[in-house]
């Protein structure tokens, strides 16, 4: 494995921002995979008309609600994760080619300067 992977693995396991956003993620995710299953069982308890009808669609509509606002959340912290990605690959292709054109500049001798 070269040197600048091992940085960026460094990097992503030691970055707070990084972090904080798979936390958020994790947690968001397992939130909505809650969400979904109340929300499947309450379908089919309306659908065999077992308790308060109006009751039960009521709290359908508001995890359905609350489902929508976690996904589009969710997109919106995964959508950050690639842009910080690739902003973080953009500067380190920089990097490299400042370093790159630092090395032509500072050149060996040329065949002139080596008689001497």
């Amino acid at each position: 494995m070269k040197v600048s992977e091992l940085i960026e693995k460094a990097d992503a396991y030691l970055g707070v921002e990084t972090r904080k956003r798979k936390s958020k993620i994790k947690c968001l995710k397992h939130v909505l995979r809650k969400l979904r299953k109340r929300e499947k069982k309450l379908e089919l308890k309306f659908a065999e008309g077992r308790g308060d009808k109006e009751k039960i669609s009521n709290e359908l509509a508001l995890i359905h609600a609350h489902r929508k606002k976690g996904l589009k959340l969710l997109k919106q912290l995964k959508k950050e994760q690639k842009k910080s990605k690739k902003n973080k690959n953009k500067e380190d292709r920089d990097d490299n080619a400042t370093e790159k054109d630092t090395d032509k500049k500072q050149s060996p001798k040329t065949a002139d300067e080596s008689k001497d």
